[in-house]
């Protein structure tokens, strides 16, 4: 009776620890912005890894704690401009959402890059979100769409 007792108390600690998991929800954080928004800006974030710069047309610049930079480049399309960046940290890799717009229209992209080659792993496109990001278990919820965070796969809400 007592081992009986033992592992349903186990089974119950282990179900509530996994719901928990579940439930956390991981926000993103908004970069900081440095530039006025219709001439040249910078986005600037750091993660575990080291300090990230990224230009309003996209291209961005990666420097390591020991000073060494790498550069990668964010797709944007033709004349667009950043507008916004916003990024997380998880399971070692650097997911980011940025909005963008030109002269005729606006949209975003969510990319998720692999931190130590800032090699991309899918690259996403969204309609543009009025809210920070946030990761819910598998997927990454922008305002009605769900990203699944294992392959970028997009679905509507």
């Amino acid at each position: 009776m007592k081992k009986l007792l033992v592992v349903c108390l186990g089974v119950l600690v282990m179900w509530s620890l996994a719901l928990g998991a579940a439930d956390r929800a991981e926000a993103f954080s908004l970069a900081d912005r440095v530039g006025e928004p219709d001439e040249r800006c910078f986005f600037l974030f750091s993660t575990s890894v080291g300090n990230y710069t990224v230009r309003q047309d996209g291209m961005g610049e990666f420097t390591s704690p020991q000073g060494m930079r790498r550069v990668f480049q964010l797709k944007v399309g033709g004349k667009g401009r950043i507008d916004s960046v916003y990024f997380v940290e998880h399971d070692g890799d650097l997911f980011v959402f940025y909005q963008i717009h030109d002269a005729t229209s606006e949209w975003a992209y969510l990319v998720r890059m692999e931190q130590t080659k800032r090699k991309v792993r899918w690259l996403a496109s969204l309609a543009r979100g009025d809210v920070a990001p946030m990761i819910e278990g598998d997927v990454i919820g922008v305002n009605n769409q769900r990203v699944s965070k294992a392959d970028g796969q997009v679905r509507q809400d």
